[in-house]
């Protein structure tokens, strides 16, 4: 027979190359080594970011009073329906009601009404009569 032994044999040609101990032990300094890098690195980090923080500056209180105010949100209504319903109401009055803008040069505000129709009916501005006398002037 042979004098060589097979590889699945404990001790044969290939076992008595590897030397598990020597693996592990590489192994283990490596995450030794590892792990002290970690925490130099930590450390000088720490050690320089509180030089920093001493080196800087203390900000000015004249910097601090002319940064400007955070402006506050914007108006809000109270009671939107009712203000809007008398928005609505004040601009269908002067839409469909006679007043007058400037009653020493006889300019008086026509109801869209009227207007629409004077115009149809020749196309050209007309001249009304003055509006009746009510409490309704500017």
């Amino acid at each position: 027979m042979s004098e060589h032994r097979s590889v699945s044999e404990p001790g044969g040609p290939i076992d008595h190359e590897i030397d598990v101990r020597s693996i592990a032990r590489i192994g283990l300094w490596l995450a030794v080594v590892t792990v002290a890098g970690f925490v130099i690195a930590w450390g000088f980090y720490r050690f320089l970011s509180r030089g920093e923080q001493r080196m800087d500056a203390r900000p000015s209180p004249i910097a601090e009073a002319s940064r400007p105010a955070i402006m506050p949100g914007p108006p809000l209504q109270a009671t939107p329906e009712r203000e809007l319903a008398a928005f609505r109401k004040s601009e269908e009055a002067r839409l469909t009601g006679w007043a007058w803008v400037d009653r020493a040069n006889g300019i008086a505000q026509v109801p869209v009404e009227k207007a629409i129709e004077a115009v149809a009916a020749d196309g050209a501005l007309p001249t009304f009569q003055p509006p009746p006398e009510t409490g309704a002037s500017k």
